[in-house]
């Protein structure tokens, strides 16, 4: 499993949870509504694609948090505030669902 298997997570997560993140937004879900803003609907339906596709694959919590962290390049340490990165991802999707713009 590499970024070349999760094109658009590697896009989102890298520019969005960069190391600076916190220095622009207050909040995660913060970060996650500015990519859904910026973001053409196609790149946002290949970020949801991908999530279901990690989470299709059931791996353990340190599996997901080296590849997201080591891989993917995400600086948000969501252990920190979620159960797990199963958990998180199935949030990121909700926050995209509910966006008061979103019809995906």
């Amino acid at each position: 499993m590499t970024t070349e298997d999760f094109p658009k997570l590697f896009q989102f997560f890298g520019a969005y949870f960069h190391e600076d993140w916190m220095c622009e937004f207050d909040l995660a879900d913060d970060v996650i509504r500015a990519f859904l803003a910026d973001s053409e609907r196609c790149v946002v339906e290949g970020v949801i694609k991908e999530i279901n596709a990690l989470l299709a694959m059931n791996m353990t919590d340190n599996k997901i948090r080296g590849f997201l962290l080591k891989e993917i390049g995400c600086c948000y340490c969501y252990w920190h505030d979620w159960q797990d990165g199963n958990t998180w991802l199935k949030h990121i999707l909700v926050v995209i669902r509910e966006a008061p713009y979103s019809n995906i």
